[in-house]
């Protein structure tokens, strides 16, 4: 009898539920936490969630918006993480999920069986007498988020042993009063970075934000808009030469120059990272609140030395590094995301592991959230056979094609691994279906003198 797992309740895994269930195909879905809602809920107890207590989305309503569901008029545009959740309860109960949904109980095991099909064990979560239980699965959706793992630098910075203060990853920052009259230092230069130091530069006696590379913080609105709604704009479709050199131009005529605000100016585009937005930094670094610095050298017991050979008094660290991509329920020498990379097709499955989907390891400039259900509607339809992958030694060629093409756009740094061109996977995906359905009637052919499928873009 075939039967689907799907892993986590977060966005993806919600995401992966609803389409599973619309076409009534027999599933479980399994969360380690107690409810719904992955690292959107906040204090969540599978301790996957960074959530700090004022977080907002920085991506507007519209853009995180599933396909089949929009969020509230009522919204801000920019929503509190509380109604982010809300609006996935919302979601799970529109689409009746909750039925389909063990909460509390964690996966520890995903492996391949020699005849096909897989063997999923599960357990209660916390419960030390609880035994662990096996069941076999046809299909595996692997939906359990790549913002839960915290990294910290790799080696460690020299002296780190050695600070007496506190030191935490962002995953564990919640509010800024424990750092109240403090020398902070904030390593790191995403978005968590930014509005993390900007919060605590409100309070502290000094606020330092260090990044080893000089980064484009975007405001989140240019020309009177939410800023991802630049995705879709004309500015999207222009050629890739010319795209990057356009929205440095929009940058510069609508925050002004890096230098005002005390910041290098960037070597790289804005177009070759993922975007560091915030409003609240730039004010910050304009008042002097925040003030930037070059990458961490070395700590001393109560001092932090930089890269510029520049040394100041420390009271504390955070270290907002950004997450590690991993999978505590696959041994590594089934899959694993070395060095933040993927060896997946269309983001999605991996060429030689019948039956073993991923979800939502793809990073865009904007939300991930409208990219899901589009996912799992191929997904789906790999499983009920209305469409065909390629073969596998083709859906590794179209990755490596694809990870030449990646090196080519994107800084070659962990947290870039899984970043994509939103419009080029969504039109990768269509022409995927496209073919898929070809394949499975038996009408594609491939071309006089061409091996593999036609080059997809963000396969890997």
């Amino acid at each position: 009898m075939r039967r689907t797992c799907v892993i986590g309740a977060g966005p993806s895994g919600l995401a992966a539920s609803k389409v599973l269930a619309s076409r009534n195909v027999p599933f479980d879905c399994f969360e380690a936490g107690s409810k719904i809602g992955g690292l959107w809920r906040y204090g969540n107890d599978n301790g996957m969630s960074g959530v700090y207590a004022s977080l907002h989305a920085n991506i507007s309503k519209e853009s995180m918006s599933f396909s089949s569901l929009a969020m509230p008029e009522t919204y801000p545009v920019f929503p509190h993480h509380s109604k982010v959740l809300a609006y996935l309860e919302d979601y799970a109960t529109s689409f009746g999920l909750h039925r389909h949904i063990t909460t509390g109980t964690e996966v520890t095991s995903v492996q391949p069986l020699d005849d096909g099909g897989w063997a999923v064990t599960r357990r209660r979560r916390g419960d030390t007498n609880a035994e662990a239980e096996t069941r076999r699965y046809t299909e595996v959706v692997v939906a359990n988020g790549h913002h839960w793992d915290p990294r910290l630098p790799a080696p460690a910075v020299p002296g780190a042993e050695e600070f007496e203060g506190p030191a935490v990853h962002s995953h564990a920052y919640r509010s800024p009063e424990p750092y109240a009259g403090l020398r902070v230092l904030v390593i790191g230069m995403g978005n968590s970075a930014c509005e993390i130091a900007a919060e605590i530069s409100r309070t502290a006696a000094r606020t330092y934000l260090s990044a080893r590379d000089a980064a484009h913080v975007f405001p989140k609105m240019l020309l009177g808009r939410p800023a991802d709604h630049l995705v879709w704009s004309p500015l999207s479709r222009l050629p890739l030469p010319l795209k990057g050199p356009a929205m440095a131009l929009l940058l510069r005529l609508t925050r002004g120059a890096p230098a005002h605000y005390g910041l290098p100016e960037p070597v790289r585009g804005p177009l070759t990272a993922h975007p560091s937005t915030s409003d609240e930094l730039l004010v910050q670094l304009a008042r002097g609140a925040v003030t930037p610095k070059p990458g961490v050298s070395s700590f001393g017991r109560d001092t932090a030395a930089f890269t510029d050979g520049s040394r100041e008094p420390v009271d504390a660290v955070v270290y907002a590094t950004g997450y590690s991509i991993s999978f505590p329920f696959l041994d590594s020498s089934v899959f694993a995301a070395p060095g933040g990379r993927t060896e997946l097709y269309l983001r999605t499955v991996p060429p030689r592991l019948p039956g073993l989907y991923f979800m939502g390891l793809a990073q865009p400039a904007g939300a991930a959230f409208p990219l899901l259900e589009p996912q799992a509607e191929w997904i789906s339809d790999l499983m009920e056979g209305t469409v065909a992958l390629p073969s596998p030694a083709d859906m590794e060629q179209a990755i490596a094609r694809e990870r030449r093409r990646h090196e080519k756009t994107y800084v070659s740094t962990y947290r870039h691994g899984i970043e994509i061109d939103v419009r080029s996977y969504r039109r990768a995906l269509r022409r995927e279906l496209r073919a898929g359905r070809r394949r499975a009637r038996g009408t594609l052919l491939p071309l006089p003198g061409v091996t593999g499928p036609a080059p997809a873009a963000d396969a890997a």
